[in-house]
């Protein structure tokens, strides 16, 4: 095992002239100088110095390590005061990773101000429906689904809201099809569904009202995808109901284009988590991202306490 110690330990003895020398201007007790110049030369297997009762002087070997030694201490010195630059203020590259649909909905409308705010930071984010782990990806964070949350005592599990799904549809499918009056209707209506909605040629719905009923409602739906902006652009153009989140439809609602269906029913919520490796060591630049996305997306979800894990 290589010691960065022995490098500069042997350095110093050759800059300042030797041991004593060495040991004043560094601190360093000269026998422990002299132990770890000892143990390096027994490990390269040849002699660096040629000791006198008044000087040491460089061997051919010991010249030619010791020029490599400078390039090893300098490039130690250069990385460790990198790591102090990035502990200064928030600076770096942060590594987030979240599915399409939360990078589109969540992130990408408070990232900007995020960035603006640091502008030493750079982000890359990875918007995936693949599930992820942060360590084993080199993540410095991710958004996820609770039902996603990777499971290790390594990592905190922040949550972050909660989200449920209301049925929407378009204006000009009113124009075509009446609006259901309680949710068994659905099944005798176009119908815009999720890939994992699907059993065998039927859709599941799992609804609650407000009145905490739950129910199951089977639908044949007109379309299936996973991706939720085409369902969204399909409610709206009028090919059916579709069952959204709630903060992926509340700006159509807001203009008028998207019409809520059934408003006292919507799906059970479900949680929201930001997952990252325990916060020891964490650099100002990831700790700054997480702070903001807590803040700035608590107006975009139903919020729910606690945090889990780590």
């Amino acid at each position: 095992m290589i010691d960065l110690n022995d490098f500069s330990f042997f350095a110093a003895v050759v800059q300042h002239g030797g041991f004593t020398a060495a040991s004043r201007a560094t601190g360093v007790d000269k026998a422990r100088l002299s132990r770890h110049v000892a143990a390096l030369e027994e490990r390269l297997g040849v002699r660096l110095l040629q000791r006198s009762t008044r000087s040491v002087t460089l061997t051919e070997a010991g010249q030619s390590f010791y020029a490599g030694s400078l390039g090893v201490i300098e490039n130690a010195r250069t990385a460790w005061d990198s790591v102090m630059e990035l502990k200064k203020e928030p600076s770096g590259t942060i590594r987030m990773a979240c599915p399409v649909t939360m990078a589109q909905n969540y992130i990408a409308p408070i990232l900007p101000g995020y960035m603006a705010a640091y502008p030493k930071v750079s982000v890359m984010l990875e918007a995936t429906d693949r599930l992820l782990h942060p360590v084993e990806e080199r993540l410095d964070v991710i958004l996820c689904a609770e039902a996603d949350v990777p499971d290790s005592t390594s990592l905190v599990a922040r949550e972050m809201g909660r989200v449920r799904r209301v049925l929407v549809t378009g204006r000009s499918f009113l124009e075509q099809w009446p609006l259901p009056s309680r949710p068994e209707d659905l099944a005798h209506l176009p119908t815009i569904a999720r890939l994992s909605d699907m059993h065998d040629e039927h859709a599941r719905w799992d609804m609650v009202g407000h009145g905490d009923d739950a129910l199951r409602v089977h639908v044949a739906p007109r379309l299936v995808t996973g991706d939720m902006r085409v369902q969204l652009e399909a409610a709206r153009s009028g090919i059916g109901i579709a069952l959204l989140p709630e903060t992926l439809v509340a700006r159509g609602m807001a203009e008028g284009n998207l019409v809520r269906v059934l408003p006292g029913w919507f799906t059970p919520e479900y949680r929201l988590y930001l997952v990252y490796p325990t916060p020891r060591g964490m650099l100002p630049s990831v700790r700054s991202f997480i702070d903001y996305l807590l803040v700035h997306m608590a107006d975009r979800l139903i919020q729910g306490p606690g945090a889990k894990g780590g």
